[in-house]
């Protein structure tokens, strides 16, 4: 009997015990509350203010098309998220324009049957390429250009570019679009997002026959404002390459 009692007592030990350690254990603190408000801004990009708002504990959703921002914080954040978006949403801050410039420059060994001659404001850009690729000519092939508001998607093609094969003139069909623009912290730094270009050229088979070459480029691009930035290069052939100069100008 006695061993039957110490026996239950050895249980009751383990039990107890696990007992004071659930007493002695805090509970668990409450989830964080958020709370959740849309804003309608009347000038400011949503995309710059959501960007600015990474300084506080909250997630922002931008949407320009609607020109809202989401924002999801908690309510002591709340307040000073409204006071930022207070001081950032005046009509200073409206969007602005910008308009986009490619040219597209062929180098090359051979007769120089591509394009145009290089106009004054791409004799510095072409100096450089010389430096870097000494090819004996280089020529402009065709100028892309497109204005776009800030935030917003846009694009173009041409069919200016020409490329001759003896006595044979054959087009060349080029294309240049981005996602959405913007302006970095400084103001004078363009930010383009999913930068695409594409140029379609000819390529001579046989003796009066024809194929297309498609040259493509897809990046992300930060550009000063007023300089001529070269942002890809395509090799065409052994003797030729294809080179995208881009610009970019902010319009009030």
């Amino acid at each position: 009997m006695k061993r039957f009692v110490l026996a239950m007592m050895l249980l009751a030990l383990p039990l107890a015990a696990q007992q004071n350690d659930k007493k002695d254990e805090k509970p668990a603190p409450p989830p964080p509350q958020w709370t959740q408000k849309l804003f309608i801004l009347k000038y400011a990009d949503p995309r710059n203010v959501a960007n600015l708002l990474g300084v506080f504990e909250c997630r922002s959703t931008p949407n320009t098309e609607m020109h809202a921002l989401a924002v999801t914080a908690s309510p002591q954040t709340m307040p000073a998220v409204e006071e930022a978006i207070a001081r950032l949403d005046i009509p200073g801050a409206s969007s602005k324009n910008i308009e986009l410039t490619m040219q597209l420059v062929v180098g090359s060994d051979g007769e120089a049957g591509v394009g145009g001659p290089i106009p004054k404001d791409l004799e510095s850009v072409v100096t450089q390429l010389r430096n870097a690729f000494p090819f004996k000519n280089y020529r402009l092939l065709d100028v892309l250009t497109l204005r776009t508001r800030v935030g917003q998607r846009a694009g173009t093609d041409s069919s200016g570019g020409a490329m001759q094969f003896g006595g044979v003139t054959k087009p060349v069909v080029s294309t240049f679009a981005i996602d959405s623009s913007s302006l970095g912290p400084d103001g004078s730094t363009v930010r383009l997002d999913r930068l695409r270009a594409s140029s379609r050229l000819p390529v001579e088979v046989a003796p009066g026959q024809f194929n297309s070459q498609e040259l493509s480029l897809n990046t992300d691009v930060d550009i000063k404002e007023g300089q001529k930035v070269v942002i890809g290069r395509h090799g065409i052939n052994r003797e030729q390459a294809l080179f995208l100069v881009l610009s970019a100008h902010v319009v009030q």
